[in-house]
């Protein structure tokens, strides 16, 4: 044996065992005087055995046919051959002096006599001098009465035949339980290398099975329960398949992963995977790792299709796990686990679900994978210390599907064809002096552990939330894609599906109900917040200016007879009649500076009342000017005359500048007048920081390219710039987070739309914006067109196909990290991927751009500036232009802030009408429709001012009226019929004018050029308010016609040519 004991920790940790020996010899070791640790002949169920884990514990590896005998007075023998003596004696005459063992001594094995001398000296160490008495010797009991495979001969058979014997006068008793006990607490390097051990089942789980069975789902392939497991345990073996560099011979499987699916679950840890095909249905896999010899396990269930029942049945199964993890603090006993989870089934009402409970919620950990005296029963009775690690493992098994639940589930789904079925959910748990602390992360969200791929056959409107009903009504089956991937089942549309949809008339009923509620709603959200403003908006008061408490407080430099500015201050100090009067910045309006003659010109003036103080007067300023104008006297105007041009031009600069600065001043306030002061950012400590490198930041510092790097921590996210600049983002003031993957943009995205603005340099922002460009936007294109089997190109699109692919995930991944720092920190909060299935083009600002619906947000976030409408504001949705004859029509999103402007989107295409207002109607948003643009600014005025606009009478509470926002609509809700033929003889008068003028010119002038009969208007003047160059044209060319009707008949013998006037 070439390498030997690591000494130090091999006393430590025997010195350890000794203490704990000495200190509950008679109750947790049953009162023994010595212990004897008896390694037989290896096999292969030996790694699995006590001893073997002893060994490992003590010397880093296993030491077959080998005894270690330990005394209560701190003696420690160890007969061996003469390699595991040479492998030991490094640490004979090292015990230290502080420790409880005094002594080692290696006695090596005696072929000749059968080991009859050592043995010998073994017993008197034993005994300790005493001939009479009978001795207890600890053994680990299972292992003493198995020991028969021993090979005849052997070291071990040879001591415990000796022990056997009467003359010998000792009792062996059962020490397996203290040395569960002493090795449940572990120390820091255990711990370490138990954590990466659960790092390892993790990334296991998480990249290596989840990636294999959405690829399984999405395929349709057919896989079977032991295939799949095999796959598993290779990447464990082997975990370079998954990109982790961890060297082989340190890692192996605890034991063959198990999958079950299809109806047939066996939550024991014997259980083993069957040949059966995967079912898409409830699919459990349990899988550990061992990373030098420490035994994580992690255990998933994963949902497919999974009906309402199910998903309760294991939201309960995650609350009760919760519930158990909150009980595993240090000094409570291990049996209240199953104590705090059969209570909080009762507590819920469930029962039922008690008698599908396990007989154990779990067990202890470590170099042993399931330590049997460290179970999480009902009567287990040992307390948790820090240091310990458990598996904790809740399962309900043998639940049954309901009829009525399986008649509810596509046809399609494997789901419907279970009867039974089981759920498990299984962590690696340390426990801190802070209570526990799980160390395999996978999500167990039901968001991260279900999949859907067929929608449910029958709906339950009454019991959906609004994001299930929303899901269910716009979301349809995606058929006949040839890549076999699934859409989104919350906002997909598929227009080929017209058994489902809406008829306009449909919509329109929905829609005039939906109005009423809405109105209702409106109601009692502004009586409630009538209630809480009572009475506190109050107008801030003017402030005085106090530049100077006294004359003494003037500048000593100040002449009696000269213009002097004083920038400390801010005030420009003038002379009048001799005197140095001062006058504060704020008060001029402008100083003119004329062109010199033989003298030099200065002209101030000052706001004053009686005239209008404009709109770059500041605001306190103008507060002042209407306190005082009642009864104060106001300067005008000064003008200053000097020889000497260099001192008022000198002035003129000061002042000037002075002015600049005050108006920057005021703006700077006015920008953080109404900014909410953020917390502090908590940095993470003593744990890897979830962290997206290389990444641009909108808005940008002082116009310039800001990139960085963003980290998640405690209470919030940072950004660092190259530069040194910073951005803290607390989670409490993220309203909604963005994620938009690259698909057909030029960039992936992170986006915060925030609830208080933040200041970005020197500006107040709402929407803070990382990003990473996947194609340059300024890539300069060939001009030369290039073949489309050019193998160069067909790279460059296979390229960027992988970045696209690689920045996703990479961004995708960051966002789940986040996710879990904040639900770990107390935080809620999901990101959101906009819908690519219900954009459409628009232009928000001065340009087209696509527009896409999220949950909660109507969005264009590749573009800037940001469009970002929360669909919590939006109080109705009105469309104009609405005609059969425009090709496009405006939207104008109304706030339910009447003193805010409506966001608009303009030229939208008429082709996505239909499946706007669709998406409108489902989100429970209210919209009428227009033939023409309003005035919004002057109805959001009247609106604003109307306490009764939701209200469907006058004040007199008996005349009716249109409530909210109907008066918009272009039928009633109802007289449709004889509204509609009223406007249509309102809104087609010109139309049937213009009908009447042309039969007339036709009778008139059946003789005459066909285009001339096209070109006449006889409702012209009618038309006149707003034509263009081209309306004007036709119009002059008519009256051309009439003349010539009327007048001269004689043709005009030159062409026709129109010109522009």
């Amino acid at each position: 044996m070439t390498t030997v004991v690591n000494v130090e920790k091999f006393y430590e940790r025997l010195n350890r065992i000794h203490a704990h020996f000495v200190k509950h010899r008679e109750s947790t070791w049953n009162g023994a005087h010595c212990i004897s640790i008896d390694r037989g002949a290896s096999n292969d169920e030996s790694r699995f055995l006590k001893s073997t884990v002893i060994h490992y514990y003590l010397f880093g590896y296993e030491l077959p046919d080998t005894v270690l005998l330990l005394t209560k007075d701190g003696q420690c023998v160890v007969l061996a051959a003469k390699k595991k003596c040479d492998f030991l004696e490094p640490a004979v005459g090292k015990a230290p002096k502080a420790g409880s063992v005094t002594s080692l001594k290696l006695l090596t094995r005696i072929k000749s006599n059968d080991n009859t001398e050592n043995l010998e000296e073994m017993l008197k160490a034993v005994r300790g001098g005493s001939n009479d008495e009978i001795v207890k010797i600890g053994v680990i009991m299972k292992e003493f009465t198995s020991n028969d495979f021993a090979k005849e001969g052997g070291i071990v058979s040879g001591w415990e035949k000796k022990l056997n014997d009467k003359s010998s006068k000792t009792e062996a008793v059962d020490v397996a339980g203290g040395i569960s006990v002493i090795m449940a607490v572990k120390d820091k390097e255990e711990l370490d290398l138990l954590k990466k051990s659960s790092v390892l089942s993790n990334k296991v789980l998480k990249h290596g099975f989840v990636p294999r069975i959405e690829d399984v789902i999405d395929s349709g392939s057919k896989v079977t329960h032991e295939k799949l497991a095999s796959e598993i345990e290779e990447i464990l073996e082997d975990p370079s398949k998954i990109k982790l560099n961890v060297p082989r011979e340190d890692v192996e499987s605890c034991y063959f992963p198990i999958i079950q699916s299809g109806g047939d679950y066996d939550f024991k840890v014997s259980a083993q995977s069957n040949e059966e095909n995967v079912k898409f249905d409830v699919i459990t896999v349990s899988l550990g790792a061992r990373y030098q010899m420490y035994c994580s396990n992690v255990v998933r269930t994963f949902l497919v299709d999974a009906p309402k029942q199910v998903i309760k049945n294991y939201d309960i199964l995650l609350g009760m796990y919760e519930a158990c993890l909150k009980v595993m603090a240090p000094g409570n006993p291990l049996k209240i686990v199953y104590a705090t989870a059969s209570k909080y089934l009762r507590d819920e009402g469930k029962d039922d679900l008690a008698a599908s409970l396990p007989k154990t919620l779990g067990f202890g950990v470590g170099i042993d994978f399931r330590d049997t005296h460290l179970l999480l029963n009902k009567k287990n009775t040992v307390l948790f210390r820090p240091g310990m690690v458990f598996s904790l493992a809740v399962s309900f098994a043998g639940l049954k599907l309901s009829e009525s639940t399986r008649a509810s589930i596509n046809s399609k789904s494997a789901i419907k064809n279970l009867s039974e079925y089981g759920l498990m959910l299984a962590d690696t748990v340390a426990i801190t002096d802070k209570g526990a602390d799980v160390m395999t992360k996978f999500g167990k969200a039901v968001t991260d552990i279900s999949y859907t791929i067929n929608e449910d056959d029958e709906e339950e409107e009454s019991d959906d939330d609004n994001d299930r009903r929303l899901a269910k009504k716009i979301a349809k089956e995606e058929e006949a894609q040839p890549t076999g991937g699934r859409r989104s089942g919350r906002l997909a549309a598929n227009a080929s599906s017209t058994q489902e949809s809406e008829t306009v008339a449909e919509r329109e009923r929905k829609q005039i109900e939906l109005m009423s509620r809405r109105n209702e709603e409106r109601l009692r959200e502004l009586a409630r917040s009538s209630k809480k403003k009572g009475g506190d908006s109050k107008t801030k008061k003017a402030e005085e200016l106090d530049a100077y408490k006294d004359t003494k407080s003037l500048p000593d430099n100040v002449m009696p007879n000269q213009v002097k500015v004083d920038m400390a201050n801010q005030c420009v100090i003038l002379p009048i009649c001799g005197n140095p009067v001062p006058f504060h910045i704020s008060t001029i309006k402008n100083v003119v500076l004329p062109d010199p003659d033989s003298a030099a010109y200065l002209r101030i003036n000052f706001y004053t009342a009686g005239m209008a103080v404009g709109k770059d007067c500041p605001e306190n300023t103008a507060k002042l000017v209407q306190k005082y104008a009642p009864y104060a006297t106001f300067i005008r105007e000064m003008t200053f005359r000097s020889l000497d041009s260099h001192s008022l031009t000198t002035a003129f600069r000061q002042i000037s500048e002075l002015r600049k600065r005050a108006k920057m001043k005021e703006l700077q306030d006015q920008e953080e007048a109404n900014l909410v002061k953020q917390d502090s950012l908590i940095r993470t400590k003593n744990e890897r920081v979830p962290r997206l490198a290389d990444l641009t930041m909108r808005p940008v510092f002082a116009g310039r390219k800001t990139q960085g790097n963003l980290e998640a921590h405690t209470n919030g996210l940072r950004f660092i710039s190259t530069r040194g600049e910073i951005v803290d983002v607390m989670y409490t003031n993220i309203k909604h987070a963005i994620f938009q993957p690259c698909e057909n943009e030029i960039m992936v995205l992170i986006h915060f739309h925030l609830k208080n603005p933040i200041m970005i340099g020197k500006k107040k922002q709402q929407d803070v914006q990382f990003f990473t460009e996947v194609v340059d936007a300024s890539q300069a294109v060939d001009v030369g067109r290039r073949s489309m089997y050019d193998p160069d190109e067909m790279d460059d699109e296979q390229r960027e196909r992988q970045l696209r692919k690689r920045l996703n995930e990479a961004f995708k991944e960051f966002c789940r990290k986040v996710e879990s720092v904040m639900r770990k920190n107390g935080y809620s909060l999901e990101f959101d991927i906009p819908y690519r299935d219900l954009g459409f083009t628009g232009n928000p600002h001065k340009e087209m751009v696509a527009i896409q619906p999220t949950l909660n947000c109507l969005c264009n976030l590749t573009e800037t500036p940001f469009f970002v409408v929360d669909l919590s504001n939006v109080d109705h949705v009105h469309f104009e232009r609405i005609t059969f004859m425009s090709k496009a029509f405006d939207m104008v999103l109304i706030n339910k802030d009447f003193t805010k402007q409506p966001w608009r989107i303009d030229m939208i295409p008429n082709e996505d009408k239909d499946s706007i207002q669709e998406w409108l109607t489902d989100m429970e948003i209210s919209y009428t429709e227009g033939p023409m643009n309003l005035n919004w600014k002057q109805i959001m005025q009247t609106v604003e001012g109307d306490d009764r606009f939701y209200m469907d009478t006058e004040e007199d509470e008996v005349t009716p009226k249109e409530a909210g926002w109907e008066f918009l609509r272009m039928h009633g809700k109802d007289d449709d019929v004889d509204e509609e033929s009223e406007e249509e003889s309102v809104y087609s008068e010109n139309s049937e004018q213009d009908e009447s003028s042309d039969e007339e010119s036709e009778e008139e002038d059946f003789d005459e050029d066909s285009d001339d009969e096209s070109d006449f208007d006889g409702d012209d003047d009618l038309e006149e308010q707003g034509m263009d160059w081209d309306d004007m044209e036709r119009e002059a060319a008519a009256d051309d016609r009439r003349k010539k009707r009327d007048g001269d008949d004689v043709p005009d013998p030159r062409p026709k040519r129109k010109t522009r006037r």
